[in-house]
């Protein structure tokens, strides 16, 4: 009996001793932005990822009524509304569609242009 409860014990303790730790995947992290300009930094993601050259965001098509093409377009988006698709937030559209989220770089630079009040340099 007292074999079988010596084993018991050792079988437990080698079983919850040997639990392996899980690595977290390294991300990106989030550079900090304070300014930027619409026209040198800004624009050119939004024609790269949004489709602006006419096949979704443009302002030939406009997809959802949303138009990145121009200053005026990008700016008359809710901010919430671009900020949650670009993060692939729950309850938005993720964007851009069917592709990969941007680079945190990318969001990073789009949301301090929103935070500094969306300015047409």
């Amino acid at each position: 009996m007292k074999t079988i409860f010596t084993s018991a014990c050792l079988l437990t303790f080698v079983l919850f001793s040997c639990k392996k730790d899980k690595a977290e995947d390294p991300e990106e992290e989030t550079p900090v932005i304070e300014s930027v300009k619409f026209t040198a930094e800004v624009q050119p993601i939004f024609q790269q990822s949004c489709g602006t050259g006419g096949s979704c965001h443009g302002s030939s098509n406009g997809a959802d009524g949303k138009i990145y093409e121009t200053h005026a377009g990008a700016s008359s988006v809710p901010d919430s509304q671009t900020l949650g698709s670009i993060k692939h937030s729950p309850g938005f559209k993720n964007m851009p569609q069917g592709g990969a989220q941007l680079s945190a770089t990318k969001i990073a630079i789009i949301e301090a242009w929103i935070n500094g009040g969306k300015l047409n340099d």
